[in-house]
């Protein structure tokens, strides 16, 4: 993994853009498995406490509400992306005051990757997903779901094209744009997604073909990095230390322990 440089620091000619692609990388994949699978405990615990049993795994959860009311499947529903929201915008406000630390970036996935988890639902209102589940259960009209979706269609790619230009900071200073763009958005994009597959493997095929496809939103991310390359405002940024290095290694492998944990599924009983 690469340290970051400060800005006043110039990567050298020979360095290439691999190195620096690979702590990016990590640190998307520990961000979304730390929001995704809480998203997911959330639906399950908020089952469990309306009196209901369910079994967690590692990105989705089998509930038992057989007797349940469509208003409490609707709660249930809800709330996993309302929590990413909460979970999102926590971490854009740290981040908005911690951006000059070298564990800025992980803030910043940790941002990206909650409030994504609740724009890909909104998007979803009049298609599929949780707020098309919660909406279908309590039987909100039609024209809100799809005025719902079309506004969460134009806010996630307006969202991680405006994530790409935050992103390209985080590239070593001396690298040219080709080179910040792959190693802050193209990489954990490319790298990182068949990676997660493998994190969360086995999984039913709509949610492998969910991710796949949800992706594809990262296309913004590189528009975004690509524009915003030269007009990116360079900030003195603290080296990551080697000892922030294994702190992130370590939030990662964390994460990987997590998500293996529930392969078999816990189960949520009373």
């Amino acid at each position: 993994m690469m340290s970051r440089l400060s800005a006043s620091d110039e990567a050298s000619p020979e360095t290439t853009a691999w190195p620096a692609a690979w702590r990016p990388t990590l640190l998307f994949l520990a961000a979304y498995a730390f929001n995704i699978t809480p998203h997911e405990a959330v639906h399950a615990i908020t089952s469990y406490f309306l009196g209901f049993n369910s079994t967690l795994f590692q990105m989705w959860v089998d509930p038992d509400p057989a007797e349940a009311t469509p208003r409490q499947l609707a709660i249930i529903a809800g709330v996993g992306p309302l929590f990413s929201l909460v979970v999102g915008l926590t971490f854009w406000t740290l981040y908005r005051r911690w951006s000059q630390k070298s564990f800025g970036l992980l803030l910043l996935m940790m941002c990206m990757v909650g409030i994504y988890s609740f724009l890909g639902p909104l998007a979803g209102s009049a298609l599929g997903g949780d707020f098309n589940l919660a909406f279908n259960l309590v039987n909100v009209a039609g024209w809100i779901r799809y005025l719902l979706s079309a506004i969460g269609f134009v806010l996630l790619p307006a969202f991680m094209y405006f994530m790409g230009k935050e992103l390209v900071r985080w590239a070593p200073p001396g690298f040219s744009r080709v080179k910040s763009v792959f190693c802050t958005t193209v990489a954990p994009w490319i790298i990182g997604t068949p990676f997660l597959v493998l994190m969360y493997w086995p999984l039913p095929a709509f949610l492998v073909g969910s991710t796949l496809t949800g992706s594809l939103f990262w296309i913004f991310a590189v528009v975004g990095a690509a524009m915003g390359f030269q007009t990116r405002k360079v900030r003195e940024i603290a080296n990551a230390s080697p000892a922030m290095l294994w702190a992130e290694l370590g939030f990662f492998i964390a994460a990987l322990a997590m998500v293996r944990s529930l392969v078999q599924g816990v189960r949520l009983s009373h």
